[in-house]
Formats: C-alpha cells, structure tokens, sequence
C-alpha cells in the first residue's frame, strides 16, 4: 500500500551509515542507492479493503518472508519468527525498508508498505508523538528479555532517543526499581532524563557514582570499591565500545546487560563476562509478535501524561537534510530526535 510521509525520524544506523560507522556484518543485508528512514508516521493514500484513504498510520519496517507474503517461507518464519528470517540477504530481501533499493523509506514523498505492518494512530495524537512509536517498540522488546524479579537497581547508558525512551517505558510501565540511574552527557539530555525520573550522571567516573550508590562493599579483584554493589541491571543504550566496557564494570556479579540499538564493532576482553557470570542480551526488531510491541507502543504514546512529543527537537524539510544532518552533529543545537517532514503537510489530502 502507498503511504505518504508526514513525518519520518532519523535513526542513530542512518547516522552510522552516512558517517560511515557501521558495521560491514550486515552488508549483505543492504542494497544501495536507497532512501533511508524507516520511523515513519504517514497518511494512507488510496482506499483499499484494510485501509481508508487518509488514515495516518505507523510503520512496521521489519523485511522478512512473512512481510513478502513468499510461498516457501524461511524456517525461522514458518515458526512464526520473522524477526529472525533466514532469507535475509536472498531472495532480494532485506533487514528494514530504507536500507535496500527496492524497498525505499520515509526520507521521501511516498513510500509503499505491506498493508498488514500498519499501525493505525489514534486521532488525537500527534505526529510528533506517533513518531516515536518505532523506537519506543524496539526499547520495549529489548525490556522483554529482562528478568525483573531480581532487578533493584538500574543504569541506563546513553540519553539520546533511544537512552530517553527506555527511561519512559521504564516509568510508564512501573517495572520493579528501587533506583534508576542514567549516564548523559549533556545538559539538555540530562533535564530529559532526571525528568523521566533518573538520577543523573555525566560519566562513569568513580567518584560521580560513588556519590549516589555509596561504597559499603570491600575492594575486589580489578574494580574501584563502588563497582562491587554494582548495578543489577545495566542497559546500554549508546552502543559504543567506552559505553559497553563501562556497562561490564558497573553490572553486579550475577547481573544483566542489555545492548539496545545499533552497536557498532568493538574490542574488548570478555574475561569480565565469564569470570562475572553476567546474563548478556543482544537483542533486534520487534520480536516474534510486532504487532503486539506496536499496539503497545501505540497506547504507552497515547496515554502518557508526559509530553514525550517534545523529545522531536527538530523538523526539517526533505530538501534541507544537509542542515539536518549538521543539526544532529551540533549538540550547542540540543538535538535528541531530528525528523524529516513534507513541504505541505496536506499533502495529500485528507479523507
């Protein structure tokens, strides 16, 4: 079905690629020239039996056999999990509309999408908001994997978009904490974190967080004294090396990690893993039931008090994503979601 943009936001792997950061794992996954964008909020451009014209519907980007309707569909989608089809890389399918040729993104005026990856947007909420939903459905599967009875303390590394929505899902959904803390790097993302109920950091230096967990436990082999209370649950959300080597020092003994977004390749000792006996998760997409993880996106976005809407800090038009692009590099421009918008934003026209 063709769907046309309202708005579109970009993503940290859109940054990655153009800047050239990611990994060469999933280049067989991709297929370019390609129109990026795959966090889109649209209108329904003709009537169809599932849909009526002008409906404003989210995205489900997700490529696999079950999203191609194929006859022979892959094991992994026979069993009812196309979020790990086998076919990705053949059969000239890809891992997400906007990083393959034939399956072009948001970052346009149109965009075509299989009508059952749709998620209709209740009619008072905004773009802005509705925007959201894709990102907010990959902090959620990732929270799925979790197991929560044994998690008293948190940190969450990373305040960008995807850092701020796990800080809101994780107060919105009321998941069992004593403490949640967030490493931000700037003052804007800061504000938006102790907002969503954080307490606040700049790094992982010792002593900022010896100030707020305290340091009751003796010195153990290779840590500063504050690291063996350590975190029971520590979610990187930055994805770096520095952010995922700091997320193996402050998790507890026994404790969870959880590597959200796109994380790029990496160096490091595994030592700490094993000899910690830590529970790693990596973790993509929208799990086995996407439309599950987007309908409750959907009524998290829908419900919250919280006008998370005002994470977009900027819209530009699709003629000026140089001025975008630029934007998302300046943090004197406070920058947390960046989206992309059409020049007329009747266009087309409402049903």
């Amino acid at each position: 079905m063709e769907i046309a943009p309202l708005l579109a936001g970009i993503c940290g792997s859109d940054r990655g690629l153009i800047l050239g950061h990611s990994s060469p794992y999933l280049a067989p996954l991709t297929k370019f020239p390609a129109v990026l964008g795959h966090e889109v909020v649209g209108r329904v451009v003709e009537d169809s039996p599932q849909w009526s014209k002008g409906t404003v519907v989210v995205v489900n980007p997700a490529l696999s056999c079950t999203s191609l309707a194929l006859k022979n569909p892959c094991p992994a989608c026979r069993k009812g999990r196309p979020d790990l089809c086998y076919y990705r890389g053949q059969h000239d399918i890809g891992l997400l509309m906007g990083f393959h040729t034939h399956f072009p993104g948001g970052f346009a005026e149109r965009m075509w999408v299989p009508s059952h990856q749709v998620y209709q947007v209740p009619s008072e909420m905004k773009p802005e908001r509705a925007v959201l939903t894709e990102p907010l459905s990959i902090v959620l599967y990732g929270l799925s994997h979790i197991e929560w009875s044994s998690v008293h303390r948190v940190l969450v590394i990373g305040s960008g978009t995807i850092g701020l929505l796990t800080l809101f899902a994780l107060q919105e959904k009321d998941l069992t904490h004593d403490l949640v803390m967030a490493v931000a790097r700037y003052p804007h993302q800061q504000k938006w974190a102790k907002r969503l109920g954080a307490e606040v950091v700049s790094n992982l230096s010792a002593p900022a967080l010896t100030e707020i967990t305290g340091t009751p436990y003796p010195h153990i082999w290779h840590t500063p004294s504050w690291r063996p209370r350590g975190f029971d649950l520590v979610i990187d959300a930055a994805g770096s090396s520095s952010s995922l080597q700091g997320a193996i020092s402050c998790v507890r003994p026994g404790g969870q990690i959880l590597l959200l977004g796109a994380a790029n390749e990496m160096k490091w000792d595994f030592t700490p893993i094993w000899s910690k006996d830590i529970t790693f998760y990596g973790t993509y997409g929208y799990g086995p039931n996407p439309d599950q993880t987007f309908n409750q996106a959907l009524n998290l976005l829908h419900t919250t008090t919280i006008p998370i809407e005002q994470l977009i800090t900027h819209t530009f038009f699709l003629d000026d994503y140089q001025n975008a692009f630029a934007t998302l590099e300046n943090q004197g421009r406070e920058p947390i979601k960046i989206c992309f918008k059409p020049r007329d934003p009747d266009f087309p026209p409402k049903a």
